[in-house]
């Protein structure tokens, strides 16, 4: 199944893409900031503001999701780069309104908040103003969406194509990387370790150019700091999320406390392969002697089964994207690795993008990124300025579904079968929560790094295998290879500390899910409530109507004594 892109436009020629482009441009040329001091007419002035940035949102959503399957596409190159920079051009117009928001005198700023007509932006207005200390001038705004198109755009869009072109040969098939890395998990040791060797081994070679990527995103980075006065690395994050960065901070800590779990599970694993310790080949091998087999088909039928028992409503929108065609599903060159859901607007619908290889840990993924889609299809109930998920809940329902795929799986397995799932559980905590939490401080050591001068490919070499050797201990066998995987892991180039944020939604889902055992099918609304809130309130607002407090110590140690619990059930 290839997805169907034509709910947003027939074609990179279809005219209506250039229509929509230049009509953004024109909403956005006039766009009057004297109009926030009359909240009466303010009103109007944000639904053209997002009439303006929906118009101009629909194409880039359009040209990034045709890119994302043909990365070595001329034409979808052309398109995503003119896209691209149209799309800069608009946010350029709407600098000066967005300037004057933060800016706002506030007398006049809570007379918007006291206009009936602003009601439901009271959480987008006051978002807005917690960036007023690090907004610079309309000029300034302007010259650093510029700077975006040649820096951190430009990286990572040469990244993703750059990337997009590696191959491997595993035996006699040349493989994507995602093919490649789905191997790690072939119950055959010797093609696991071809496998790690041809992904490691180019990644290894590799380092010098991707390096160089990382340095400039960096450098980039703490560019914007310095610029707009941020004084902690983790500040734009923090306000981005709307957390503390003492909550970052306790999240790393305790997550980092926690770490000898992940060298018990592995010691563990080791004794149930028959060695000493863990090879790193070995790290995602499966303990069943035959790997399972799922096919797309049967993964579909596990993954709507699993919903629907949770609530038929979230099974109905989820069989939404297979019927209509919103999911692309298999490997092909030229489409780029990974799997993620395109949440686009209130007034279309999300996308999905896998590289389905027909086992377990790929109907996992379908579980996630169908979760993610649910999230969005909700979320559309908000107007655009409240549309989305929060960084802290953004993978709240892509995590949540994958525990609910589990629990179907569990009911229909025999005690040595749930054992080896109760593993798989255990493995999926540890590279959702554990070791994202140590691709942060490899991030934050990088970035502090970078200060003083560019890292050579051996310094980040370096750094990975210390932050490593942090979360495994000693139980598992490390090759040379190893210490290039950075280079392979996207988030770094992409998006700054985004990763944390998976640690985060791991520990909210577990609290959640709490929730749910304790309260049963009364739960539902209440989870539903929390998707369909989009970004109207807060994280801690939304998920406090479900009885959860992120800033609780509580909040922590529940999640932690879950895993703890698996840990302790493994025979």
């Amino acid at each position: 199944m290839e997805w169907d892109l034509s709910d947003l436009y027939l074609s990179p020629e279809d005219p209506n893409l250039e229509r929509d482009l230049a009509e953004a441009l024109n909403l956005a040329s006039n766009l009057d900031p004297k109009d926030l001091l009359h909240p009466s007419q303010a009103e109007g002035l944000f639904r053209r503001y997002e009439e303006a940035l929906e118009k101009a949102y629909k194409p880039l959503n359009y040209a990034s999701l045709y890119f994302a399957t043909r990365t070595q596409d001329p034409v979808a190159k052309a398109l995503l780069d003119r896209v691209r920079n149209r799309y800069t051009e608009v946010r350029n117009r709407l600098v000066p309104l967005e300037v004057a928001l933060r800016k706002l005198p506030e007398e006049a700023f809570q007379a918007l908040l006291e206009h009936p007509g602003l009601a439901d932006l009271h959480h987008f207005l006051q978002r807005q103003r917690a960036f007023a200390p690090h907004t610079l001038s309309e000029r300034e705004e302007e010259l650093l969406n510029l700077k975006g198109l040649v820096g951190r755009s430009a990286w990572s869009q040469f990244y993703t194509e750059y990337t997009g072109r590696f191959r491997f040969r595993v035996g006699e098939r040349e493989l994507t990387e995602m093919e490649v890395r789905a191997l790690r998990r072939d119950p055959d040791p010797k093609v696991r370790r071809e496998a790690h060797r041809e992904l490691y081994g180019k990644l290894m070679a590799e380092a010098p150019t991707l390096s160089a990527v990382f340095n400039a995103v960096f450098l980039d980075y703490l560019q914007d700091l310095r610029l707009r006065g941020y004084r902690h690395p983790l500040e734009p994050v923090a306000l981005r999320d709307e957390v503390e960065v003492k909550d970052i901070e306790a999240l790393l800590e305790a997550t980092q406390a926690h770490y000898p779990l992940v060298e018990a599970y592995y010691r563990w694993k080791a004794r149930r392969l028959g060695l000493e310790k863990t090879p790193s080949p070995d790290l995602l091998a499966p303990l069943a002697r035959e790997k399972p087999k799922v096919p797309f088909e049967e993964a579909q039928d596990l993954v709507l089964t699993a919903f629907h028992r949770f609530s038929p409503e979230v099974g109905r929108i989820a069989w939404e994207f297979f019927e209509k065609r919103w999911i692309d599903v298999y490997p092909r060159p030229g489409k780029r690795g990974g799997a993620f859901c395109s949440g686009g607007l209130p007034s279309t619908h999300p996308y999905v993008l896998l590289n389905h290889t027909d086992d377990l840990d790929a109907a996992h993924t379908l579980a996630h990124e169908l979760g993610h889609g649910v999230h969005f299809y909700l979320a559309r109930k908000q107007r655009l300025l409240n549309f989305g998920a929060s960084t802290p809940l953004a993978e709240t329902a892509s995590v949540f579904a994958e525990i609910l795929l589990d629990d179907l799986l569990l009911e229909r397995l025999s005690p040595e079968e749930r054992t080896l799932l109760l593993a798989e559980r255990v493995e999926d905590a540890i590279g959702t929560l554990f070791r994202q939490v140590m691709y942060t401080f490899f991030e934050r050591r990088s970035l502090e790094a970078r200060r003083e001068a560019a890292l050579s490919p051996e310094a980040f070499h370096g750094i990975w295998q210390e932050e490593q050797g942090r979360l495994y201990g000693d139980a598992v066998e490390w090759t040379e290879l190893d210490q290039a995987a950075w280079a392979g892991i996207p988030h770094f180039v992409h998006y700054r500390f985004y990763t944390y944020s998976y640690a985060l939604g791991y520990l909210v889902v577990l609290a959640l899910y709490g929730k749910y055992q304790e309260e049963g099918k009364a739960f539902v609304p209440k989870y539903l409530g929390i998707l369909e809130a989009g970004e109207s309130q807060s994280p801690k607002e939304i998920l406090a109507q479900a009885g959860v407090d992120l800033a609780s110590e509580a909040f922590f140690q529940y999640g932690f004594g879950v895993l703890e619990s698996w840990l302790k059930a493994l025979p």
